[in-house]
């Protein structure tokens, strides 16, 4: 029997034999597994898709291990995904999908009747439903897919949603050119986001990551200089790169608590701190605001938006996204993928969901 859950891409269907599939469930806390569920039917709007590639995101973990996002168990996991159309709806038909389009998924659908949808917000669309891409197939509505090109690696193309995510940043936060930028935390999204903004026409560009490895990835996709800091003063080497002034923008990905007060100690005056990884919920910064004051300082934080999905599927051919992609593993092994994430070996680690 599959397990129900309102928006999982899984349901419960009275008694009717239905096909099976694996799929990778919030189980328990701190517990994930992958399960023998069924494959539910394609209703109006909504199309099957046959998973190529799902990647693991932070937020997946961290919805397992703090909850973000009002995460509880049972619940199904992953929401960055490509794939292939297997079976379409007259509705999802008459908009233009076909059997053997290739697609990126965002990680909910959306009603577009909703007063949130009506303000141009979809993101938060109070009738939304999850995806659950970690699985082999996914049954969602049209909202939540959208065409890639003929062509297209789905392997790489599995990456559009975060990517999506560090376009949003940029236009919350755009960079001037010629303007000061550092990045804490180069992992799965904060690599994603050093490549965005390598595209910016951003000055002195700056890593600031503990693992050697992702500090020798950075600086092979272009970064100027790197911070160590585990063993280097963050503040002394920001001030020594950028002539005492600080940083012109900062973009904090590394989550870490420890590290929140970081893109506020190096930013330079008039300067954007952009707070972009999910903090546990229970977590609170220490702020002065006098020092923020006396900068005129800003801080910006970061969601999504389904709005720019194409733009992104436009950038993927410009991304270093080989040598962002550290790991693919199948997904039979979606347990130990997790558990390899709180290693921090790997920038971004795949499931590649046909096996």
């Amino acid at each position: 029997m599959c397990i129900m859950f309102r928006g999982t891409g899984c349901g419960y269907y009275g008694g009717m034999d239905m096909a099976k599939m694996r799929q990778l469930w919030f189980v328990a806390e701190n517990k994930v597994e992958v399960l023998e569920v069924d494959i539910p039917p394609v209703l109006p709007r909504q199309v099957k898709i046959k998973i190529a590639y799902a990647a693991l995101c932070a937020t997946d973990v961290h919805q397992v291990t703090m909850g973000v996002l009002d995460a509880k168990p049972p619940m199904a996991l992953g929401h960055e995904a490509s794939g292939i159309i297997e079976e379409v709806s007259p509705e999802a038909a008459a908009a233009g999908y076909q059997v053997g389009d290739k697609v990126a998924l965002y990680p909910v659908t959306s009603c577009g009747i909703c007063e949130q949808c009506k303000k141009g917000m979809p993101q938060y669309c109070v009738h939304s439903q999850t995806t659950g891409a970690f699985a082999e197939y996914v049954v969602t509505d049209i909202s939540a897919v959208f065409k890639i090109p003929k062509d297209a690696d789905l392997m790489h193309y599995s990456l559009v949603e975060p990517a999506n995510c560090t376009v949003r940043a940029l236009d919350l936060a755009p960079i001037r050119h010629g303007a000061t930028v550092a990045i804490a935390g180069v992992g799965g999204i904060g690599s994603i986001m050093l490549n965005m903004i390598l595209l910016s026409g951003a000055s002195k560009v700056t890593a600031i990551d503990p693992v050697e490895d992702k500090r020798n990835m950075a600086l092979d996709m272009g970064a100027l200089h790197v911070i160590d800091p585990f063993h280097e003063d963050v503040e002394a080497r920001a001030m020594e790169i950028t002539g005492g002034e600080g940083f012109d923008m900062v973009f904090e990905f590394s989550g870490s608590p420890k590290a929140a007060e970081t893109p506020l100690k190096i930013l330079a005056k008039c300067g954007t701190a952009v707070y972009f990884a999910v903090f546990p919920p229970t977590f609170e910064m220490p702020l002065n605001l006098y020092d923020l004051y006396r900068k005129e300082g800003r801080i910006q934080t970061v969601f999504t938006t389904t709005s720019i999905m194409n733009r992104t599927i436009n950038l993927i051919p410009r991304m270093q996204l080989d040598k962002i992609i550290g790991k693919v593993m199948p997904l039979r092994e979606g347990a130990e993928a997790f558990a390899l994430f709180h290693k921090s070996i790997y920038p971004k680690i795949l499931l590649d969901c046909s096996n």
